[in-house]
């Protein structure tokens, strides 16, 4: 029994009516209490329009009154006008001074495909452009010389990472295309190795194969070399699958039989570097950036799960042997070493090309040194760069708008101590906040 105050409590709560959620959600709704759900698949600010335009919320569209922009940011970035580089514009007048690479030979080695870091540097130039250093001048001299005797052993850039190894490797690969020889370019071999390509196990060899890869070093070839292919003779009759060349035929139909086959790449890339080798009639350039790749160990593995060694693939197999000991008869074999990827750098060939600082390089005793045995190639080391080369680096930087400030001796000097006179190092310097 109730007492007087719950009684009266209990009359109350009997007299109201309770509301359903649907009839709560009802009222909220008619009393403008009630927000929609935000659509999570539509931007709030911009509606995207037909055309390109943009609207701002509702019936607004933006437009920009170009005659109070700021004009710094809507002027089209200067294109300092270069001279190509060539047989003819290799010489030392061009010391100092940037020199155009063309784009129809970049293309050829693979479309949006640059060696190194030099992706950054072609697209804030507005074009694949070079320093044009006292090293290249005395590379192509050396080029020059080799194209009509052949040295014994190959030659190989070393240096700093960002020293300007693969710029190097490139210039005269491009040298070497228009002076007529025949250019074996590789602007990057970390695919040969890195596990990025497909391979398989070869049928009539314990080699493994890579048919993608070595077509395209043959259209590569075929595109930069095809005149200077089709001056060379087989010299021999050649077999490929089912099909045969006869010896009057050309360097230039062998390769095209290689890649109407892909099948057949690797065959016809053996045929082509014995023949190219072992004749007279025109020069042979063989450019190989990152070659120390044909010396590691691999990310491949075998069918039993064993990491192969690169020496156990085809192409780096067929490449080796001008790295160790073989020559060419006219020509000359140039590889460049990369630290970028320090898996891919043996640590026994990296002791041999940088020795430790307790064993000088000029000690008679360093090729009996158990630790330290002699590199079958000779070596040429890619310094810093001078006061006038970095001098002619940061002039060409203003040209091309990358630094707005006038170019002093004391800007190059401060640009050049903070980074050692290194050339990737002084890109990034003035890079800092693109």
């Amino acid at each position: 029994m109730f007492t007087q105050p719950a009684a009266r409590a209990a009359r109350r709560l009997a007299g109201i009516r309770l509301l359903s959620s649907s009839s709560m959600v009802a009222a909220e709704k008619n009393s403008g209490a009630f927000k929609p759900k935000a659509d999570r698949t539509q931007s709030m600010a911009f509606t995207k329009k037909d055309g390109g335009t943009k609207r701002v919320r509702s019936g607004t569209t933006t437009s920009v009154n170009m005659s109070s922009a700021n004009p710094a940011y809507y002027t089209e970035l200067p294109k300092p006008k270069l001279d190509l580089l060539s047989k003819d514009t290799a010489t030392a007048s061009r010391l100092n001074t940037f020199v155009q690479i063309d784009d129809s030979f970049l293309q050829s080695t693979g479309r949006g495909r640059y060696p190194g870091h030099l992706a950054a540097d072609f697209k804030l130039f507005g074009k694949p452009a070079l320093l044009y250093r006292q090293v290249t001048q005395t590379l192509v001299d050396q080029m020059a010389q080799n194209a009509k005797t052949a040295p014994k052993r190959a030659t190989v850039l070393d240096g700093l990472n960002g020293a300007g190894k693969s710029a190097e490797l490139l210039k005269l690969a491009m040298v070497a295309a228009t002076s007529g020889h025949i250019v074996i370019y590789g602007l990057s071999t970390l695919p040969w190795v890195n596990s990025s390509r497909p391979y398989g196990p070869g049928f009539k060899s314990d080699l493994f194969v890579q048919y993608e890869l070595a077509n395209e070093l043959l259209r590569s070839m075929i595109a930069v070399s095809r005149e200077a292919l089709s001056k060379v003779p087989l010299g021999k009759s050649v077999t490929l699958g089912k099909r045969t060349l006869e010896s009057e035929r050309t360097l230039a139909e062998l390769v095209d039989l290689g890649l109407q086959t892909p099948s057949l790449a690797h065959d016809a890339l053996d045929q082509l570097l014995d023949i190219a080798s072992s004749q007279t009639i025109v020069p042979v350039f063989i450019g190989l950036d990152e070659v120390n790749t044909l010396w590691c160990k691999t990310s491949y593995r075998d069918q039993e799960d064993n990491i192969l060694p690169a020496s156990q693939f085809r192409l780096a197999h067929s490449f080796l042997p001008f790295f160790e000991g073989k020559s060419l008869a006219k020509g000359w074999v140039v590889g460049a070493t990369s630290y970028a990827e320090v898996r891919f750098m043996p640590n026994d060939l990296k002791t041999r090309l940088c020795p430790p600082p307790t064993i000088p390089i000029a000690n008679p005793d360093l090729a009996r040194d158990p630790g330290v045995a002699e590199l079958p190639f000779d070596v040429v080391k890619i310094e810093r760069l001078s006061s006038p080369e970095a001098w002619g680096l940061m002039q060409f930087y203003q040209k091309a708008n990358i630094i707005t400030t006038p170019v002093t001796e004391g800007l190059v000097a401060k640009k050049w101590v903070y980074a050692n006179g290194n050339p990737r190092q002084m890109f990034a310097g003035v890079t800092t906040y693109f």
